[in-house]
């Protein structure tokens, strides 16, 4: 059976991790979540060019330098579990890319995934209640988002996944339930079929 690899993507806050780890749990995929992966180093490379280690939003080095390496990390540690056939989940915003019709196209050269199903799963919610969120969980590098509430938002409506080849799946998470079942239905026979 051909590895499925899902592009988890949303706003910060939106609950992409939450989902993330229930389908992981629930089909046995490889949950990669790039702020885990990258987020030590991230930190000390912004510190050692006198930036906070939590300024990425706003920030061109952070944008023209690091976060391409930050992706690259994730996207070889995703290659080594699907080269093994184990299918992957990819927790990660990848709005820097949205604009790159060819994306995928690139990555399957790259990696030699023409035997990997690709999937966005993009997981939305209401403005308001992502607000609430952002403050609820009180993280330091969500400080600039709640800041630049305005702009925030405006960059979320206008960063709109221009990727071909690719099946794009939506699933609204403003509610505190989620019905996985329902969610879990929406996904290629694939991935319905693993773990059962």
């Amino acid at each position: 059976m051909k590895p499925v690899l899902i592009f988890l993507i949303g706003s910060a806050g939106s609950g992409k991790s939450t989902i993330g780890k229930k389908l992981a749990t629930e089909h046995h995929f490889c949950y990669l979540d790039k702020d885990v992966l990258c987020n030590t180093f991230t930190g000390k490379l912004l510190e050692t060019q006198g930036y906070s280690p939590h300024d990425r939003d706003g920030n061109t080095y952070y944008r023209d330098i690091v976060m391409d390496l930050e992706y690259e990390t994730l996207l070889n540690v995703a290659n080594d579990n699907l080269q093994l056939g184990r299918s992957v989940i990819l927790d990660a915003p990848f709005v820097g890319y949205f604009h790159k019709s060819d994306y995928i196209d690139g990555l399957v050269s790259k990696y030699g995934w023409e035997q990997v199903i690709p999937v966005v799963l993009r997981v939305d919610v209401n403005m308001d209640v992502l607000e609430q969120r952002l403050r609820n969980r009180g993280l330091e590098r969500d400080r600039w988002k709640l800041e630049h509430w305005d702009a925030f938002v405006q960059g979320i409506k206008a960063n709109v996944c221009t990727w071909e080849n690719i099946q794009l799946i939506s699933v609204d998470n403003s509610s505190e339930e989620l019905d996985l079942e329902q969610l879990t239905s929406q996904l290629p026979l694939a991935v319905t079929s693993l773990g059962s």
